[in-house]
């Protein structure tokens, strides 16, 4: 075997270059997983930054319920209240028209005002005044079903989205470990000889 000069030259330049490179590559190896792992730590102080957010403003909302829950039902007394004060309202003008209308009778005795008899008046007022009282308590009540079923249907939909948003975070967690793994099989049975 004879080695020439040249080749061995040439040996050496490939080596030195080879060992060059290999060193060079190291450094920008361990420059790029010292960012990577700068950037996934960063990336993880957000995450967990946004986490302990949610936490803390889902704990003063929930802190805030019971004054929630106050001022709807001093709305519904409220609501009630003035219910009460319409119907009360409404039969005290009616005992003066009433009471008005009893006088021009007693005045005027001549027939006429036997046709509108104050009494059946004032009962037939007095029923107009329930319904119209059991409307507004209806409809009260009504609205404040209506405002619990919907709460319920909310937080039913409420829950399906979380149940939906974890199972979506997992597929396409599954999906990333599934690529992430073929990649880097792939990058396995490359470099093996």
């Amino acid at each position: 075997m004879v080695i020439y000069l040249s080749d061995l030259y040439i040996y050496m330049s490939i080596k030195e270059n080879t060992t060059k490179f290999n060193k060079d590559n190291n450094n920008f190896n361990e420059r790029t997983n010292s960012t990577l792992n700068q950037q996934q730590d960063a990336i993880n102080k957000t995450l967990d930054n946004t986490l302990n957010n949610v936490k803390r403003t889902t704990e003063e909302t929930t802190r805030e319920i019971p004054r929630y829950t106050q001022r709807i039902a001093e709305y519904q007394e409220q609501t009630i209240q003035t219910i009460k004060d319409i119907a009360s309202g409404f039969i005290e003008a009616e005992k003066q028209v009433i009471g008005s209308f009893q006088s021009q009778v007693d005045r005027n005795n001549n027939g006429v005002w036997d046709l509108y008899n104050p009494q059946k008046i004032a009962e037939n007022h007095a029923v107009m005044v329930n319904n119209f009282t059991s409307y507004l308590l209806n409809t009260s009540n009504l609205i404040n079903n209506a405002l619990a079923s919907n709460m319920r249907v909310y937080n039913t939909a409420l829950e399906q989205t979380r149940d939906n948003v974890k199972a979506c975070a997992k597929t396409n967690t599954n999906f990333i470990q599934s690529v992430s793994g073929n990649s880097q099989n792939r990058e396995a049975n490359t470099s093996s000889p």
